[in-house]
């Protein structure tokens, strides 16, 4: 029985004859898989952007076409194969929403120049599938040299809708168990800039469950510390009281996001790997822009989708139709929400925080982050979450339902002071490693 292996943002992986399935989930991003047949090895590359853009940035060749595909080549012929033998089966490189824009179409160069070191290299190129606006998953069968590119998305099965009532819907949310209070706690002091620890590390520690979740997101690749952080004193200690709390905060939503795990979310997990991975973009946004306080837009990140346990279950029930007009009729998740469910996971998710006197500023975000112009207490926090979900998106697809509108991206990125050509920067100084090591 073959297992899959997933091969992350900005990484690759070759290998010999095992039961293995390696798989690449991609939008804008390109995978290419290769493989040589007679000598049985092949392997499958990740990558997000078509050449490095920045000397800023840690160097990673991987992240980028001209320098992580011959990378990928010679690693293959390094394990036995000859490059006269090779295969290469290239699919992603969607559109970055249906931005047309030169500077936005990082996809599309990516896939420009993969297939341009292909042909330079006299690699035989079996199948490619390039461009549009869908989702692919690229896998290849180590054991068999099979090699697939299909939607993300299971086969269509057909289903009438069941449109949950609105008494069903506030029993759902009656049902939600609320984050601890020590979290709002949490959430009320990053968002004030006033930190009081005591009460919060003797509630960590009284929680073995939390504990054990922080101590491990203290020792992951997220946070690159040199050496073990064995104790949730040393991990206060270490990484300062606003990462430690940022931690917590983490810690508690994987907890809740537990919930929900057939309905948005195609794998266990899921939901909150993009959650977290959301919170992170958006704090590298804050920082990047200035527009709003680092730890503030973390926080932002992880709340957004909040809304999402509360309609899981009934998404579970129309997941069929969900795909349809999401993954090819091309409508924003919410559109479809609304349509469907007769409410968006943004709606729940606002009556969520209000329910947990959630500050006002991430209250808005979390109504807000699929239509950021009606943003009005902290404009420019709301498009950072909106901006951080859909490079995410884009360029790190995780397995959840998800389709987010466009039609904004160019207002935010004027709103943030970005320039249509800087996103190809923005791309570049996120840690897609840390990222990859959610999963």
């Amino acid at each position: 029985m073959s297992y899959n292996k997933y091969v992350g943002t900005g990484s690759l992986s070759v290998g010999g004859p095992q039961d293995v399935i390696l798989v690449a989930l991609l939008a804008s991003c390109v995978g290419v898989a290769m493989f040589d047949r007679g000598a049985r090895v092949g392997g499958l590359f990740h990558v997000p952007l078509p050449e490095p853009v920045s000397a800023g940035n840690p160097w990673q060749p991987e992240n980028y076409a001209s320098t992580g595909l011959p990378l990928f080549i010679n690693t293959l012929c390094k394990a036995g194969a000859k490059k006269e033998n090779l295969e290469a089966v290239v699919a992603g490189g969607a559109l970055f929403g249906n931005a047309l824009e030169d500077n936005l179409d990082l996809g599309g160069q990516t896939a420009d120049v993969v297939m341009a070191i292909l042909k330079r290299e006299s690699i035989r190129i079996r199948q490619a599938e390039t461009g549009g606006l869908y989702n692919m998953c690229l896998s290849l069968d180590l054991n068999t040299w099979e090699c697939t590119i299909k939607p993300q998305y299971p086969p269509l099965l057909k289903g009438s809708v069941e449109k949950p009532t609105m008494e069903e819907i506030n029993r759902a949310i009656a049902r939600v168990q609320p984050i601890p209070q020590v979290a709002i706690k949490i959430v009320r002091m990053l968002g004030h800039n006033c930190y009081s620890l005591q009460d919060v590390a003797e509630e960590v520690l009284r929680d073995q469950i939390i504990a054990a979740k922080v101590l491990r997101l203290s020792n992951s690749a997220l946070i690159g510390w040199d050496g073990p952080i064995d104790s949730v004193d040393q991990a206060l200690i270490v990484l300062g009281e606003k990462m430690f709390l940022l931690l917590v905060m983490s810690s508690f939503m994987e907890v809740f996001f537990v919930e929900s795990g057939h309905g948005y979310s195609l794998c266990k997990g899921s939901l909150y790997h993009h959650t977290v991975g959301t919170a992170l973009v958006a704090e590298k946004l804050a920082r990047i822009t200035g527009m709003a306080p680092p730890a503030v837009a973390y926080t932002a990140g992880l709340l957004h989708d909040i809304g999402k346990v509360v309609l899981d279950h009934f998404v579970a029930r129309n997941i069929p139709l969900f795909y349809r007009r999401t993954h090819e009729e091309i409508i924003d998740l919410e559109q479809a929400e609304l349509e469907i469910l007769g409410i968006g996971h943004t709606e729940a998710g606002g009556r969520l925080a209000s329910l947990w006197s959630i500050p006002q500023n991430l209250t808005e975000a979390i109504l807000y982050h699929h239509q950021p112009e009606k943003a009005i207490i902290d404009p420019e926090l709301t498009h950072i979450v909106y901006l951080a979900d859909l490079i995410l998106s884009q360029f790190w697809v995780s397995g959840t339902l998800e389709r987010q509108n466009t039609g904004p991206l160019e207002a935010c990125l004027k709103t943030l002071g970005i320039r249509s050509s800087q996103l190809s920067t923005i791309v570049d100084s996120i840690s897609w490693n840390a990222l990859n090591s959610l999963i």
